[in-house]
């Protein structure tokens, strides 16, 4: 029993002004045992820290008095919306309590939309489906984007609402090509501009029960001025939303028609409401693999053997035999050489670690029409690898395909690469346990990136020598995800394919970047350049990673502080 007051008054201690707001906030969505059973949780680790989503909540939704204020605001560009919508009770009367009130509501019935569109003298039409319930101030946030940057399409953040609770924030990634084909994550709330409607009306020509993703992509396919607002804009009332396949698959099916997307198949992903497209492979190309090495025979022997059970044999593995020491090694290269002739070892001849100029090398002594980066430490799963790289490769919109890699546990090594995490750049959902794989993680879906690890990505050649190969100033560190930028900033996209399954055995070949005095200022002086070169972009924030999602870890996990806009 006094063990029992002891923890009451830790809790009541703990319960103070500072923190006064979000205790409040908390209790209306978790009521009074969920705010008991967080504090008692957390006592035990010296502090209360309450649920990281109704903090976050406390910390970034206005209060009673700031939606007041907002009720005064004038929109500079007197914006108007039309709402189409379902005639759900609930939906009708959280757009009748939006702060912004020049709004006009029709009902969708079969067949209306293009009557709505063409007789409408708004803005922006709003498109709203089923189950949602908005914010309040949901169209005061709008007006604010729509006023700071004129866009075709908007989309936002959103919740659930079940049993009266908020509960799993969807932080979603700024918009991309690849992801949204993969999986809807924009969902059932948009924002379009009414005269690009009303130019383009063939898109309102039939469409699919699902008339948001169907008009979301053909609106894609014509602009590229498509605004995240990375704000939880919405409700969805239902726990698990109720989707389509058929129905997603038949618009996917028309989008890869329009965009002259040859494929084979869209099969069903892990996930239900999740793609995998198999894309058509044009030709038999050759395709270059670039190893470094030294020594480390037993790791480059478990490569090479996994090589063998590839289903795509027109390859050559260009082997840059580089510092190696051991008799060993060269007596394996004897043997390797005389038993596959599509293996090849050339020498660089430098006494000292350099990963930029050794592949850049290996590339010169390739004859593929495209090249992969391949560490000597991979053993691939995949005995496709190559072909679902090499879908992807041949896009002319793609400038490099990257893949999901395994530490030797079947935990994440990598799933793609983030701008801004950790300090600089990080891996995706490190360490994550397959069977803590979540829908919203993305883990197993195609995806758009900023940058993907250089351990196991295919490009081009003639793009690689385009874009200069890798920079030799980054001897070690940032020398991928440099050269990612780069394309990048050429306008092509960066892909992270699942579907692409590897262990990675992770730098035992030479160790860690800052295992002593002289490779520590090696890699501060790499660190001081590639911050010099992409401050700006390090500074804009990663458009492929929620801003609502802390940067001090690999994690998606919420930043629940107040996030400046």
């Amino acid at each position: 029993m006094s063990s029992l007051i002891r923890k009451i008054k830790k809790v009541i201690k703990a319960i103070n002004i500072s923190n006064f707001k979000s205790v409040l906030r908390y209790i209306k969505n978790n009521g009074f045992k969920g705010l008991y059973s967080t504090c008692i949780n957390k006592i035990r680790f010296g502090k209360v820290i309450l649920d990281e989503y109704a903090t976050w909540i406390a910390n970034n939704e206005p209060s009673n008095e700031e939606l007041e204020k907002q009720k005064e605001y004038k929109s500079c560009q007197n914006l108007k919306f039309e709402i189409i919508c379902n005639d759900n009770e609930n939906l009708i009367k959280s757009i009748e309590e939006q702060t912004y009130t020049k709004y006009q509501i029709s009902v969708l019935e079969k067949d209306n939309i293009k009557n709505i569109i063409d007789n409408s003298n708004s803005d922006y039409i709003v498109f709203i489906g089923k189950d949602i319930e908005l914010m309040p101030f949901t169209l005061y946030e709008l007006v604010k984007s729509i006023e700071y940057r004129d866009s075709i399409l908007i989309y936002s953040d959103n919740d659930k609402m079940i049993n009266g609770q908020r509960i799993k924030p969807h932080f979603k990634p700024g918009f991309a090509r690849d992801t949204i084909i993969s999986q809807n994550y924009i969902g059932r709330f948009i924002a379009v501009k009414t005269t690009f409607l009303k130019i383009h009306k063939e898109m309102l020509e039939n469409l699919n029960k699902d008339i948001i993703y169907d008009i979301l992509l053909q609106v894609s396919e014509k602009t590229r001025k498509i605004e995240h607002i990375q704000k939880i804009l919405y409700h969805e009332t239902e726990e698990n939303m109720n989707i389509d396949i058929a129905d997603e698959k038949k618009i996917i099916e028309k989008h890869l028609k329009r965009m002259n997307l040859e494929y084979d198949n869209i099969q069903d992903g892990r996930f239900k409401g999740q793609y995998k497209i198999n894309y058509k492979i044009k030709g038999n190309p050759l395709i270059s693999l670039v190893i470094p090495n030294m020594d480390h025979i037993e790791d480059l022997d478990k490569l090479l053997k996994s090589l063998e059970k590839s289903t795509y044999s027109n390859y050559e593995a260009i082997i840059v035999e580089n510092n190696s020491k051991n008799k060993e090694t060269f007596e394996y290269y004897d043997k390797i050489i005389q038993k596959d002739k599509r293996i090849k070892v050339f020498k660089y001849d430098i006494n000292y670690f350099n990963y930029s100029a050794i592949v850049n090398y290996g590339v010169e002594c390739s004859n593929g029409e495209y090249v992969v980066m391949l560490n000597n430490d991979i053993e691939f799963i995949t005995t496709d690898w190559m072909e679902q790289m090499l879908m992807y490769a041949q896009r002319p919109d793609v400038g490099i395909c990257g893949a999901k890699l395994y530490f030797p546990d079947k935990t994440i090594q990598h799933a793609g690469v983030t701008i801004g995490t950790r300090g600089l750049a990080g891996h995706r959902n490190r360490e994550i346990s397959e069977k803590d794989f979540k829908k919203d993680d993305y883990i197993n879906i195609v995806q758009d990136l900023s940058a993907v690890t250089a351990a196991c990505f295919m490009t081009r050649k003639q793009l690689y020598i385009d874009m200069l190969g890798f920079d030799e100033k980054l001897a070690v560190a940032f020398n991928d995800v440099d050269f990612c930028l780069k394309v990048r900033t050429a306008k092509y996209l960066i892909v992270y394919n699942p579907f692409v399954e590897a262990y990675h055995y992770e730098s035992k070949s030479r160790g860690e970047d800052t295992e002593n005095s002289e490779k520590q200022k090696r890699f501060a002086k790499e660190y001081e350049l590639f911050v010099k070169r992409w401050s700006k972009v390090i500074a804009k924030g990663d458009p492929y990673y929620n801003r609502n999602y802390r940067l001090d870890t690999d994690l998606p996990k919420i930043n629940y502080n107040k996030i400046n806009c």
